[in-house]
């Protein structure tokens, strides 16, 4: 066998070692590239939605609303439904035009909607007292009243098609569309609970509204995970957790609302990331163009020509 020569086995080992700080290099730069999104905000003391793309400038946009709403879905055909004061309406991403609106003395005080895979919409109305189911032309095909219930925020599905929703300062119920009350959970420490998912395991994901954390609860409601909290990290402001979502990662994405006013937004990030650990990996703060945000859809892996929901807790396509 002939010998290789010194110089080359220096060569050849040089370059392997060359390709291993450069892969090194590559998968340190990757581990460091700042977190980007792109997403929709809801910005409750402005009146506006703002388009947010972190990824492609030029493309950011603010539509000015008629009044404040709370709560925000994908529906498909490239449109997004926002809650009004007495019903909903329908906006074209694309054009930002208005293209359908559902209005009705009955829904006076709407706090939520949702679209349903059959085309149905919920609407929650009257601090959370009542809920009407509408057909895909707007007509009342199902009402549900609950008089105990009190100040209800956002609404949201499970997949056995029932309804999560907080009842008071502490405490989630889960309904059905006929009027039965479930099943009634404390959420200890909560003060006015804001949305809950039913993930995949049959925890709850909460978010606690004035103690400023986002928990995840095992199935008989003792806390198994919580990120933020009181007081907020040093050179934070927390002051209310609002809507949220769950990203394909694990990670959720909270609202993290600062108060009524125009130039809240000024007193902290707007917007949260969470990892497992409940360390902050993103945050975004623009007081300038947006004020207090009260829900959020990061759109990175999402099809806005599709309807999407988070009743499997992360948000996506719904199967019709």
């Amino acid at each position: 066998m002939t010998p290789v020569p010194r110089t080359t086995r220096r060569a050849a080992v040089f370059a392997a070692a060359l390709v291993a700080v450069v892969a090194l290099g590559a998968a340190r730069a990757a581990a460091e590239e700042p977190v980007r999104h792109r997403f929709l905000a809801l910005d409750e003391s402005r009146s506006q939605l703002h388009y947010v793309d972190q990824l492609q400038t030029g493309q950011d946009w603010t539509l000015q609303l008629p009044g404040r709403t709370r709560d925000l879905q994908l529906v498909g055909g490239h449109r997004v439904l926002l809650s009004t004061g007495n019903g909903c309406q329908e906006y074209d991403l694309r054009t930002r035009e208005l293209v359908k609106e559902v209005a009705d003395p009955r829904f006076e005080g709407t706090l939520s909607v949702r679209r349903l895979a059959t085309g149905h919409t919920i609407i929650c109305c009257a601090g959370g007292k009542k809920l009407f189911e509408l057909d895909p032309g707007g007509q009342v095909i199902r009402e549900a009243t609950f008089p105990a219930v009190e100040l209800t925020r956002l609404v949201r599905l499970t997949p056995e098609g029932t309804v999560l929703m907080g009842a008071t300062e502490d405490k989630l119920i889960e309904v059905a569309l006929d009027g039965r009350i479930i099943r009634e959970m404390k959420v200890p420490g909560a003060r006015c609970v804001y949305q809950a998912l039913r993930l995949p395991d049959g925890r709850l994901l909460v978010a606690t509204g004035y103690s400023a954390t986002v928990e995840e609860l095992a199935a008989a409601g003792q806390r198994v995970w919580k990120a933020g909290g009181l007081p907020a990290p040093e050179g934070m402001y927390f002051l209310f957790f609002a809507g949220f979502q769950v990203l394909p990662s694990g990670d959720v994405v909270v609202s993290t609302w600062t108060g009524h006013g125009a130039d809240d937004s000024r007193k902290g990030p707007q917007l949260v990331q969470f990892n497992r650990a409940g360390d902050i990996v993103w945050q975004w703060h623009d007081p300038e163009r947006a004020g207090s945000i009260h829900g959020v859809i990061v759109m990175d892996d999402l099809d806005p020509a599709v309807l999407n929901d988070d009743c499997a807790g992360v948000l996506g396509a719904v199967t019709r």
